[in-house]
């Protein structure tokens, strides 16, 4: 696979580095996902890696991509002079800390850019969640993370829901749609004010539009012209569970450039070929994401300890970002669908603090509490009994239906 970021001119006036002339004399802080990706296209360069650090206890001592792990305390008596390439998700916090202990802190966004990851796909240090179709999604959201670090374009990502109602019933429902005894398809004029509220003071890397079913709503076309005609909104992506398809007025709307489609592959209760084929006869761009489930339906009836709490938050694919992805529901801001859904139902109703209102006036109260979602500052009560959106969790079938009279029963345990 080819790899090439889609707005690289926002990084134009940023200084590239030469890691050449460090070659030897460079250890990357963060033995993951995106450490591994710079060690390996550092080694295609021909440019050395001394070793990885990492504040995770369970990894150091260990090695990874051949190197080993260090803790951040011997970095700092070993290698305080070295150059230190930083590279987790949440890049911000880490870099300014580096920076104002005076070590020579750097990202790897030049290297990130453009790059073919065939022989990247082949690692055996390739963590268990990876997939060859989620490369894009993880390096874009690591590379708009290091815009908004390194930049005064800052640019956001969001999902909007346009609808609660969905064709599938699935027993472990990653938004837990399956909760909603009385699904409702929400209104055009709603959906789009909440936008309007949204784009106030900020644009958009990209914003899901999803569901429930985002093909069963009928209004998507309107909302796809409204969105593809805003400067503040670089791309759209439309989310389907692949089982419905489209007609002509939605896939006249889908084959704007600005707008990607995510089809999931629920095996063989898809029509993702079919799918697949009109998009390719249209010029449609779309994605086919392969499925790995988590148990979503058990939680905490405690609170979480602050040491659980800080776990959850960095491994949390909604939370660990540096920049959030905040869920629109019904007129509301919540910070992800878990808690907005479970919210909506009434199952876990969330306090007026933790969610906006986005119904009313855009005053600078309002500003404040939408800001704090979309620049990761709002942890919410909810945060503190889920063990997070992301990979910390049990490995369940994807998509598996419920069968006739069964129901979804989400407990606090």
């Amino acid at each position: 696979m080819h790899y090439k970021y889609a707005h690289p001119e926002l990084f134009k006036d940023v200084p590239k580095t030469d890691f050449k002339s460090y070659s030897g004399n460079i250890v990357i802080y963060g033995a993951g996902f995106q450490g591994l990706l710079a060690a390996h296209l550092l080694k295609k360069q021909g440019v050395d890696v001394i070793c990885f650090a990492d504040q995770n206890k369970e990894k150091q001592g260990k090695t990874y991509f051949n190197l080993p792990i260090i803790s951040p305390e011997e970095m700092g008596l070993n290698y305080s002079k070295t150059l230190i390439i930083v590279t987790p998700y949440s890049i911000k916090p880490v870099y300014e800390e580096f920076k104002n202990k005076g070590y020579n802190v750097v990202t790897p966004y030049s290297l990130f850019l453009e790059f073919d990851s065939d022989e990247f796909d082949l690692l055996d240090d390739l963590p268990g969640w990876y997939r060859k179709d989620s490369l894009d999604c993880n390096v874009d959201m690591f590379l708009l993370n290091c815009n908004n670090l390194l930049t005064n374009h800052q640019l956001f990502s969001s999902d909007l829901s346009v609808s609660q109602v969905c064709n599938l019933k699935c027993r472990e429902c990653t938004s837990i749609m399956t909760c909603y005894q009385k699904p409702k398809h929400f209104a055009l004029e709603e959906v789009i004010q909440s936008l309007k509220i949204m784009m106030k003071d900020r644009y958009f890397d990209h914003i899901y539009v999803e569901g429930g079913e985002t093909f069963l709503w009928k209004p998507l076309p309107e909302l796809l012209q409204f969105m593809v005609e805003q400067e503040r909104i670089y791309t759209i992506i439309v989310i389907t569970n692949g089982t419905i398809i489209p007609d002509e007025e939605v896939l006249n709307a889908l084959s704007h450039p600005k707008i990607f489609v995510k089809i999931s592959d629920y095996g063989s209760i898809s029509k993702k070929d079919k799918l697949m084929e009109i998009f390719n006869e249209r010029g449609i761009r779309y994605k086919l994401l392969l499925q790995k489930w988590y148990k979503m339906t058990a939680f905490s009836k405690a609170p979480h300890t602050p040491e659980k709490l800080k776990a959850v938050v960095e491994n949390c694919c909604k939370l660990s970002n540096g920049v959030t992805s905040p869920y629109v529901a019904d007129g509301k801001l919540f910070c992800c669908p878990i808690q907005g859904n479970l919210h909506n139902t009434g199952i876990y109703p969330s306090e007026p603090e933790d969610y906006v209102d986005l119904t009313l006036p855009y005053d600078e109260e309002q500003k404040k509490k939408i800001e704090a979602f979309y620049q990761g500052k709002k942890i919410v009560e909810f945060c503190r009994h889920c063990d997070g959106r992301g990979y910390t969790n049990i490995e369940v079938p994807p998509a598996e239906q419920l069968q006739p009279g069964e129901e979804v029963k989400v407990i606090f345990k």
